[in-house]
């Protein structure tokens, strides 16, 4: 057996390895990030991973990585650059169409010559020494998920046997992340689903709609809170709105049991720190 055939047969149960270790873990979205940077770094061998949603509705993203960046200046012109050109190709674009099941290379359409003329090369992945590029998409309701490998400059294309075992990685992330969803919705008190389910309501209000949940009436909201009991009319207008509902009864319903991320992606509303267009952003915990 060549030196290459060894090295081979070392990624793919280091792959297999990290699959396995996927799984036991049973990660929820906070955890699922770094979980998914090892099985993708020890199947590809790249030097960089990223794990990002994209918003249908907006365009907009955020992404974590797993090396971030250590000039945040330069990040955040990279970010909007990124917004700026990711519409010159539906590879760029993560459009979940285009790439259906598929993982796809940056060389499967562009030469290394018309990679380097490329706006989006020059201004995005260029000034960070980016070059290669590997990824597939998930498409979930609303946004769609992407897990990329990144080599930098002067390391070779990813190989037919890296494709191949990042599509293995593809099939086990696209069931591992619909666990991710499930177990962090389960664990999550009833103000951080609110969090999710309404980002745009108030402390205030979301404070209204958690005794709601718990079948509080409007006077013991009042004396709860501390608020009049117009006021708590009030914001059940607001909620009864914002959730779509006609009556108490069908709020407390809707906060218990409806899918939380329909109205944004996890990355807009779970706390921690995410890049975008706009550059670093910072979700605190129960906002």
């Amino acid at each position: 057996m060549d030196q290459h055939a060894i090295d081979e047969t070392r990624c793919e149960l280091a792959c297999t390895q990290r699959l396995l270790a996927l799984h036991a873990a049973e990660p929820d979205l906070h955890a699922l990030p770094g979980e998914v940077f090892a099985c993708v770094a020890a199947a590809t061998g790249c030097d960089l991973v990223a794990y990002s949603e994209f918003h249908a509705g907006s365009g907009e993203y955020r992404a974590e990585f797993s090396h971030p960046d250590p000039d945040p200046e330069r990040r955040a012109r990279v970010a909007a650059a990124y917004l700026r050109h990711a519409r010159s190709h539906p590879f760029w674009a993560r459009d979940p169409e285009f790439f259906g099941d598929r993982v796809l290379r940056e060389s499967d359409f562009f030469s290394d010559a018309e990679y380097m003329a490329l706006p989006i090369a020059r201004e995005v992945y260029l000034p960070s020494g980016a070059h290669r590029q590997m990824l597939f998409v998930i498409a979930n309701e609303g946004y769609a998920l992407s897990i990329s490998a990144h080599r930098m400059l002067g390391r070779p294309p990813f190989s037919d046997a890296e494709r191949d075992r990042m599509q293995r990685i593809r099939a086990h992330v696209a069931l591992v992340y619909r666990h991710a969803l499930d177990r962090t919705a389960r664990s999550m008190p009833l103000v951080e689903r609110l969090v999710h389910l309404c980002p745009d309501l108030t402390a205030r209000q979301r404070e209204v709609a958690r005794w709601i949940a718990e079948g509080k009436s409007n006077e013991a909201i009042a004396q709860l809170l501390g608020i009049r009991l117009d006021t708590v009319k009030s914001h059940l207008r607001t909620i009864y709105d914002k959730l779509g509902v006609g009556d108490r009864f069908a709020a407390a319903i809707a906060i218990h049991q409806r899918v939380v991320f329909t109205r944004l992606p996890p990355m807009w509303t779970l706390p921690g720190s995410r890049w975008s267009a706009g550059g670093l952003h910072e979700t605190a915990a129960n906002r």
